[in-house]
Parts: structure tokens; C-alpha cells; sequence
């Protein structure tokens, strides 16, 4: 049914060229303006989110949706956002999302602590560099302890952020990309591997890439947008409520960010691998169902 949805799509080189045309174009457009805008707030809190705010808008949701227009007469459909996502899926991806923690967390601590060999040892420092710039941005995002810091940081990191780069990656890119040669499987991986390296992450690289292939097979599973939408949003504003509460001393943030332990990990693995099939069997029922119906349709 994924293949059988994108059919619609003419002109997958053409959207391509749009979609990196339009980031680059928009990135670049975004970064001078941030250079320009940004001294002139005293507050830079107030400055970050303005900046945040149109790289969401233009950075990833504009390209989208030029790109949908170029490929494609019907650029709803393949940005998949057409079809919503029944209740039971969503509440399975929620589960999804909250039973990972402990072995995401341990991916993340191992990737964290990664070194490169000392003959790259000016680049490891460079890496750690922009690590360390893009989470004081969070940080001075997320602000301080006050219940109006918490909604405006889970409005823009978690509610815009996650649409807008669900619409540009697996909406966009990895629909598109799956009328390429490289088919749905490789879409995904692709879109997944490039999705974590524009954050400019490398120690937060895995985590990131294991995030998108799980968001890409959400939408490939679902063939709608919105469940990686939800996942994203959740993932992200989850992230900010651990943050607020690191900053208001709650010990209740430890239960979350920490779940190291092997044991733990080991745990999340499994109930995570069981949620998934669970809700892959869930949604491959529907999605058998919906084929049938349409089969007695044209036979009659």
C-alpha cells in the first residue's frame, strides 16, 4: 500500500532538487538573519525563539511543501498527511516511546563518550565544540524554572519542531526518495542517516539516526505522517520537561535520564521489540483490510 500511494508521484528528481534547493537556500538565508537579528534583542532568549521560529518555518516546512507541489498534482497525499491515525496506534506509539528510555539512554551515554584517535584529535574538539553550542541554544531556549518557559519550549522545540521536521524528512524526503531506486527500505535508512547528521551532532549521532528509523517505518507501517508526527512531538517535548525539571531540582527528572543500568536496557529492548510488533501487526491488519475492500470495489 506504501508503494501503491506514491504512485502519484511524477517527478521524484525534480522534487528532489527543490527540497536541498530550498534547505540550502533557506538555511543560509536564516543563518544571515540570526547573525543580524540576534544583537539586537537584549533578551536572547526572546531572540532564539524568533530564529527558531522561521527555521521552522522556512528551513523545513516551506521546501516541504514546494517540493510536494513540484513531484506531485496531489502534494497532500504524498506528504501523507491525508490519512489520521486511529487512537489505539497512537497510544501503542506512546508506549513505544516511553518503554525505549533505558535503552536509549544508554545509546546515548555510549555515544557521548566516543574519542576519536589522537590524530583526529582536533576534529573530536571541533565536534564537541558544536555539541556544546547547540545545547546551550536548548538551554537558553528552555530558560528558567517558570511554568511559561515550560509551554513556550515544548510549543517550539516540541510541537514545531517535531511537525515541521516530520514534514521535511519522512514527508518529503523519504516519500520521495522511496520513488528512487533505492525503495522504501532505503529511503528510510537514507533519510534516517541524513536526518541526524544535519543536527550537527556527532556525539548524539545514534540516538538521532535510531529516532528516524523509527519514525520512517512509523510512517511507512501507518502510511500516514501524523503517527511519526505525534512520536516526534512527544520525544521532544518529553526532552523538555526532563530539562525543566533538571533546572528546578526535581529528583523526579532522575527516573528518566538516568536508566543506564544494563539490566534496565536490556528490559527496554525487549518490551520495546514487543510494543513494536504489536503495533506493526496492528497496523498491517488495517492496512490488509483496506486492500481487500478496495480488490471487491473494482471487482464489482
Amino acid at each position: 500500500m506504501y508503494n501503491r500511494l506514491n504512485k502519484s508521484v511524477q517527478n521524484p528528481g525534480a522534487g528532489l532538487a527543490v527540497l536541498i534547493g530550498g534547505y540550502i537556500f533557506f538555511l543560509c538565508l536564516i543563518s544571515f538573519l540570526s547573525g543580524w537579528m540576534l544583537p539586537k534583542f537584549s533578551d536572547m532568549q526572546r531572540g532564539l525563539r524568533l530564529i527558531y521560529i522561521l527555521q521552522a518555518v522556512f528551513v523545513f516546512i516551506m521546501p516541504a511543501i514546494m517540493a510536494s507541489v513540484v513531484a506531485t498534482r496531489l502534494p497532500a497525499r504524498l506528504l501523507a498527511l491525508e490519512k489520521k491515525p486511529e487512537i489505539t496506534p497512537v497510544l501503542i506509539t506512546l508506549l513505544i516511546m516511553l518503554v525505549s528510555i533505558p535503552a536509549m539512554n544508554l545509546v546515548i551515554k555510549w555515544n557521548a563518550g566516543i574519542t576519536l584517535p589522537e590524530s583526529m584529535h582536533g576534529l573530536e574538539e571541533s565536534m564537541r565544540v558544536l555539541e556544546n553550542t547547540a545545547q546551550d541554544s536548548i538551554n537558553i531556549l528552555i530558560g528558567s524554572h517558570t511554568v511559561g518557559n515550560l509551554i513556550m519550549s515544548i510549543l517550539i522545540i516540541g510541537v514545531l519542531a517535531g511537525f515541521s521536521e516530520e514534514l521535511f524528512f519522512r514527508g518529503a524526503m523519504q516519500r520521495i526518495l522511496s520513488n528512487t531506486l533505492l525503495g522504501a527500505h532505503g529511503a528510510i535508512w537514507l533519510t534516517a542517516i541524513i536526518f541526524s547528521a544535519l543536527h550537527l551532532q556527532f556525539f548524539g549521532f545514534f540516538p538521532r539516526l535510531l529516532l528516524g528509523l523509527l519514525f520512517g517505518y512509523l510512517l511507512y507501517w501507518s502510511h500516514s505522517l501524523w503517527l511519526p508526527i505525534i512520536a516526534h512531538i512527544f520525544n521532544n517535548s518529553l526532552a523538555c520537561i526532563v530539562a525543566w525539571c533538571q533546572n528546578r531540582t526535581i529528583d523526579q527528572a532522575e527516573v528518566l535520564t538516568n536508566g543506564s543500568d544494563i539490566a534496565y536496557a536490556i528490559s527496554s529492548v525487549l518490551i520495546t521489540a514487543f510494543a513494536l510488533w504489536i503495533l506493526y501487526r496492528n497496523l498491517r491488519k488495517k492496512s490488509d483490510a483496506v486492500i481487500e475492500v478496495e480488490k471487491s470495489e473494482k471487482s464489482e
